[in-house]
């Protein structure tokens, strides 16, 4: 299925609505900001070492938690040693994003790039088989976008462009953006001929775009792409404060 309409709408808050300062990044603290004030929420998905979903960007928990360790190699059971950016937040399971979501906004789920990425697939698959929300999945492996799609071809799956050419040339020798139901791309390539080609050739592709930090950023964004997804920062005067929770066409 491609749907452009899914993307009409409120804009998503880019790991969650947080600010850098008090509320952490993809933390519950976060999501449950971006649910109480309307936003749809983008969010990192990795598979642990025993098979257990969490929510987590960086391919090591360094940035976040202090530790160099793979999101991969977490046990479950230590998940509470880890506390996100000096508060007491920690590294949230899927499940508890789901739940306390609840479908009350849409998600746009990633799949992170992992060696394991059909085992990640077919867990996340899984854990939304009952899920009654609004959400699609996007990642920047071709290879997770073309298993998902397979998998489940009732879903909204979306290939994600990362600004390097190597990645672009990997996902268009598999021809997902022929394929996917939308394409995220980074602001810093939306102005490539490239996506609105693609539209033209298959006006019902969406064309969402990340990360929106600047007021220039944001009117790119509102000319070029479907939805954004956006990111605030308490600490840092050059970033947009959170855009109102309004329809965007």
């Amino acid at each position: 299925m491609k749907d452009r309409d899914f993307f009409k709408g409120v804009p998503f808050a880019h790991r969650g609505l947080h600010d850098n300062k008090t509320v952490p990044e993809n933390s519950l603290a976060a999501f449950k900001n971006a649910v109480e004030h309307g936003y749809g929420i983008e969010f990192d998905v990795y598979l642990t070492d025993d098979g257990t979903l969490i929510v987590h960007h960086d391919p090591s928990l360094k940035r976040s938690c202090g530790v160099k360790l793979h999101p991969e190699k977490i046990r479950t059971e230590d998940l509470g040693k880890y506390r996100l950016f000096g508060t007491d937040e920690r590294i949230p399971l899927f499940k508890e994003v789901l739940a306390l979501v609840d479908g009350k906004i849409k998600l746009i789920i990633e799949i992170k790039v992992t060696k394991k990425y059909v085992e990640t697939c077919t867990a996340v698959l899984e854990a939304l088989k009952d899920y009654k929300g609004d959400y699609c999945l996007e990642s920047f492996d071709p290879r997770a976008v073309l298993f998902m799609q397979e998998k489940r071809p009732d879903l909204l799956v979306g290939q994600l462009y990362d600004p390097n050419p190597i990645q672009r040339i990997y996902c268009h020798r598999l021809k997902t953006h022929e394929k996917a139901a939308f394409l995220s791309a980074s602001i810093k390539t939306l102005k490539s001929s490239f996506y609105s080609k693609v539209q033209s050739a298959d006006p019902s592709v969406a064309i969402v775009t990340w990360t929106i930090r600047t007021q220039k950023q944001l009117s790119l964004a509102k000319s070029k792409a479907d939805n954004f997804i956006f990111e605030c920062n308490a600490k840092d005067d050059s970033y947009i404060p959170a855009p109102p929770a309004v329809s965007l066409k």
